[in-house]
């Protein structure tokens, strides 16, 4: 108790500006990690720093200076720990933080292949094709686009079209396409872990969704057996697209200026 009342009267003005500064950091932590899938690890999380920071001030009232010196560096481990378990909030988060417009102007990328894509997606639609395109925007898909076979070819609607007929070798995987080019197709993609899809929907928007939570990328869906057309990003799904739709958003995720998306047309 006499150790506490003395912290208490030496607290100074340096220390309350600590304590606010340190509050709000941990404060946008939380904030950032607030309503994710890893809530459950949160709480754990939680629990073990308050469990944490309980003994090491019983240590010191009780002047147990082996405890009280280990845990009170165990704050080293308890950040190791945190950036382990959130490490893919903190990179979807990162992603929104990147996604403003003030950085968005540095990340331009040219539309000119965005007709063909669209022309594809809706041929796909309206024959039934399944297919799932992902486009590489600030986080790399070299690791994803590394597991199919290399093209590195323009982006065409027939091309996209011959390598999702059925039964080619290449239609069960995905394409990646970057810098305005496909650079692979036949790519393993992650799939997502979520509970929220529903029954329906097969491995390719399980794919989908998972690359979504995994990057920053745009990922389309084309369904084997409805034609509907889905947009992945963000790890959320958003389904029932139009052409119309898809090119809209695909002009601005990607950040394609009105000039570029006007030649586009003419072209």
């Amino acid at each position: 108790m006499p150790q506490i009342l003395g912290l208490i009267k030496n607290f100074g003005l340096n220390d309350a500006v600590d304590v606010i500064v340190m509050t709000t950091i941990f404060f946008i932590a939380l904030s950032l990690l607030k309503e994710t899938r890893s809530s459950v690890a949160l709480r754990g999380f939680l629990a073990l720093v308050l469990f944490s920071f309980g003994g090491y001030v019983i240590a010191k009232v009780l002047q147990l200076a082996g405890v009280a010196y280990i845990l009170g560096n165990f704050w080293l481990i308890i950040v190791l720990i945190f950036l382990i378990v959130f490490q893919n909030d903190f990179k979807r988060a990162l992603t929104n933080l990147g996604q403003m417009r003030i950085f968005r102007a540095f990340f331009k990328q040219s539309g000119q292949y965005l007709e063909e894509l669209v022309k594809a997606v809706e041929t796909m639609s309206m024959r039934k094709i399944g297919g799932i395109i992902a486009i590489e925007r600030r986080n790399p898909l070299r690791i994803y686009a590394g597991t199919g076979i290399r093209i590195d070819s323009d982006v065409s609607s027939e091309l996209i079209r011959t390598i999702f007929t059925p039964l080619t070798p290449l239609h069960d995987g995905a394409i990646v396409i970057k810098n305005n080019r496909i650079v692979a197709a036949g790519c393993i993609l992650p799939l997502s872990d979520t509970h929220e899809l529903i029954k329906e929907l097969g491995t390719r928007h399980r794919a989908a969704l998972g690359l979504s939570e995994e990057t920053d990328a745009v990922v389309i869906v084309v369904s084997e057996e409805t034609g509907t057309i889905s947009l992945a990003l963000e790890g959320k799904m958003r389904r029932g697209q139009t052409p119309e739709k898809i090119k809209d958003q695909l002009t601005e995720l990607l950040n394609i200026t009105p000039e570029e998306k006007a030649q586009n047309v003419s072209a």
